[in-house]
């Protein structure tokens, strides 16, 4: 799995949770490759808050970004009175995946639908790295990620 978080971690590393998946399980490594060149939004950073909506089945991840990679619309959005600028968003998940916040720095992967974003692979950055540093030497990626801030 690209990078299922274990032992009193977080439970977002690496699942896919978009509304349209049936399931919340782990991505896989090549699902992670595949996310990363086709998904209506990229970002890399950290999760603020998450907070549930029992009533909508729902989960919502805030997350503050370094990095908007790229992006469909406008849910992530510039944030530039704190230092360095970053940007903030948030981003959907189904209740029952049982998103819960945590440390470190993710790669958040995902779809957008009627201006929300929802959430797909989100492993940890590091893990992330790992992934795509070894498809590259097997050339098994499916598109160059800027990987240089």
């Amino acid at each position: 799995a690209a990078s299922c978080v274990g032992t009193g971690g977080v439970q977002l590393g690496g699942y896919k949770t978009g509304h349209t998946q049936a399931s919340c399980r782990p991505c896989s490594d090549a699902e992670l490759l595949v996310a990363i060149c086709s998904s209506d939004f990229v970002v890399r950073g950290h999760i603020k808050k998450v907070s549930h909506d029992s009533a909508h089945q729902t989960s919502v991840v805030e997350v503050s970004a370094a990095r908007v990679y790229r992006q469909r619309s406008g849910a992530f959005q510039p944030h530039p009175s704190v230092s360095p600028p970053s940007w903030r968003g948030h981003i959907h998940a189904l209740l029952r995946c049982r998103v819960k916040p945590g440390a470190g720095e993710f790669l958040f992967t995902g779809s957008e639908h009627f201006g929300e974003a929802w959430l797909g692979c989100a492993p940890r950055f590091k893990d992330f790295l790992s992934v795509y540093h070894k498809a590259r030497r097997e050339g098994r990626n499916s598109c160059d990620f800027p990987l240089d801030d």
